[in-house]
């Protein structure tokens, strides 16, 4: 029993209204970090790709060791050869296609930054959904608790006195401690959740936090999703690639000046090379290109249609959920009251049994889980509906009672 009352008392608690919460998570999480250094990659090999092809330095030397026998000259004057510059040069749309690319490229690294942020707040919210609904069961089970642990002790001292039955007495014992047993289970569910929203908050491990209602916040105007746009940036991606595989198979230009010393007479070197497309695979190239084209065209599909389908699903949802919220107003809250504060002036009276007082408590402990399940279910589907209609995703979501807030 001693173990029960010491888990009731937690000290040192961090207490933080949600939208605080979720802002310092977001300000110190290396996953924002690791996000925009994702789009830094994309813009930098969109500058590389956007660059002209670097110049060739070509050096050749000839009749080295055979200098007299070819020209009839000693060392540096019977050596003959060329030094030439050559600026490649790719025609038939390559450079655009390429900076098209690159462009692209960056579009789909930030749609996918986009995403992923809506994907981290999504999951932290829920984890303080999830964390809402064990600490009111927490709450619930800790007060049915302490009550069977006093309880059991009154009523075991009655029995040592002659003045109650040792059979009631071992009944409370076993009741009170099968709530002992169930506050474990749940303090070490909270325990695991607290923990992994600590260190998403920069706290120490195991520092005891409880996430508080955020502020009610209105008026804010739905968007795109962002899985939507991601789609549609791959598919933007996969049609600039395509440009790119098709500039490919024109043949690339190489011009070439420079100096050219040949019998003992320099002069001016001038010349033009060209890329024979033979065996690059270029058709092939294409062909791989249009393939993944068509690949995130028909995922870009896949996708407007599972978000048809989850915006449906989740709506119908919370209509359901929200149905039922009139039977949990005041007059649930005098019932809880008046089930077990009846049992209790019965059994006191000894009008009533042992087993209807404690079916009382065990029924007002399971509509308070209930409660606690049915909030947190209302709370989840607010989240996927937000994440699959593109509404900002903040914690006014985890409030039930938010009149005008965009749901």
């Amino acid at each position: 029993m001693l173990l029960v009352l010491a888990l009731l008392f937690p000290q040192d608690t961090v207490r933080l209204p949600a939208d605080a919460a979720l802002d310092r998570a977001l300000t110190s999480a290396p996953a924002v970090t690791a996000i925009s250094a994702r789009v830094e990659e994309a813009r930098r090999l969109a500058e590389a790709r956007s660059q002209r092809g670097n110049p060739r330095l070509g050096v050749l030397a000839e009749n080295l060791g055979a200098e007299r026998e070819v020209t009839g000259r000693d060392g540096l004057a019977g050596v003959e050869g060329q030094v030439t510059l050559e600026f490649p040069t790719t025609i038939g749309g390559g450079l655009g296609a390429a900076r098209s690319a690159g462009r692209a490229g960056v579009a789909v690294a930030t749609a996918e930054a986009e995403l992923a942020h809506v994907e981290l707040r999504h999951a932290l919210l829920q984890r303080m959904v999830e964390h809402q609904r064990l600490h009111r069961v927490l709450d619930a089970v800790s007060d049915e608790a302490r009550a069977l642990t006093t309880m059991a002790q009154a009523m075991t001292a009655q029995a040592a006195e002659g003045r109650a039955a040792e059979g009631h007495a071992a009944r409370v014992r076993m009741e009170a401690a099968s709530t002992a047993s169930a506050l474990a289970r749940r303090q070490a569910d909270a325990a695991m959740v607290d923990a992994d929203l600590a260190a998403w908050l920069g706290l120490v491990p195991g520092t005891p936090i409880r996430i508080t209602a955020a502020p009610c916040r209105v008026g804010e105007a739905s968007s795109e999703a962002a899985q939507s746009r991601v789609a549609s940036a791959r598919v933007g991606l996969a049609e600039a690639e395509t440009r790119v595989a098709r500039t490919a198979r024109v043949p690339a230009l190489a011009p070439q000046v420079g100096f050219r010393r040949s019998g003992g007479f320099s002069g001016l070197l001038v010349g033009l090379s060209l890329d024979l497309p033979l065996f690059n695979g270029g058709g092939a190239r294409l062909a791989a290109a249009e393939a993944m084209q068509a690949v995130a065209r028909a995922e870009q599909q896949q996708t407007e249609r599972q978000l048809l389908a989850e915006v449906a699903g989740e709506q119908r949802a919370l209509e359901l959920l929200d149905a039922s919220a009139s039977g949990f107003g005041a007059a649930w809250q005098d019932d809880l009251a008046l089930a077990v504060g009846a049992a209790t002036a019965r059994w006191d009276e000894g009008a009533g049994t042992l087993a209807e007082l404690l079916e009382a408590r065990r029924a007002r402990l399971a509509a308070l889980e209930e409660h606690a399940a049915w909030s947190a279910a209302r709370a989840a589907s607010r989240l996927a509906l937000a994440r699959a209609t593109g509404h900002p995703m903040n914690a006014t979501l985890l409030t039930d009672d938010c009149s005008g807030a965009a749901r």
